[in-house]
């Protein structure tokens, strides 16, 4: 048996555990007064809008296996994106308030992933939020990949 984990496995966890997220849930009916919704792909040609905000969209991704690899790569994108119109300015400060609060959306998104699979953890999650061509909209983009050692004549348990 050669060991193989489908895309899909992974991304219906990490659906079901952004879900039921009780941290995700508080912080968006805290600032945006309902829980996120949570996109497993998107329609291009209608793409979610501000109205779908707050939003987390799990992306397609890619794989890496077979026999000749010592380990395997599973990479997703994970995406989220908050409406945020307030701006602060304090002396010579001007702040857009959205900028924190896509951060700090992102880090929830990124902890509850995080402390899914114990035995395959997160390997690298490049990560970034933009600030600026979209406002007041604030997305932020996760690539994650999770490196998996295999056994052969056994399956991958994620």
């Amino acid at each position: 048996m050669i060991p193989t984990l489908k895309l899909s496995d992974i991304i219906n966890k990490w659906r079901d555990a952004l879900q039921a997220s009780q941290p995700i849930k508080d912080f968006c009916t805290t600032h945006y007064k309902k829980v996120p919704n949570i996109f497993v792909g998107i329609n291009g040609k209608t793409p979610p809008t501000t109205e779908n905000c707050p939003l987390i969209i799990l992306y397609p991704g890619a794989k890496s296996e077979g026999l000749e690899l010592q380990e395997y790569e599973y990479k997703l994108t994970v995406g989220w994106t908050i409406v945020q119109n307030a701006v602060t300015v304090t002396n010579n400060v001007t702040e857009y308030n959205g900028i924190a609060e896509c951060d700090s959306l992102g880090q929830l998104i990124y902890l509850e992933l995080a402390q899914l699979s114990t035995d395959n953890p997160i390997s690298v999650s490049n990560y970034n939020i933009e600030p600026v061509a979209y406002f007041p909209r604030f997305p932020g983009r996760m690539e994650i990949t999770v490196k998996i050692t295999p056994v052969n004549g056994y399956s991958i348990n994620f």
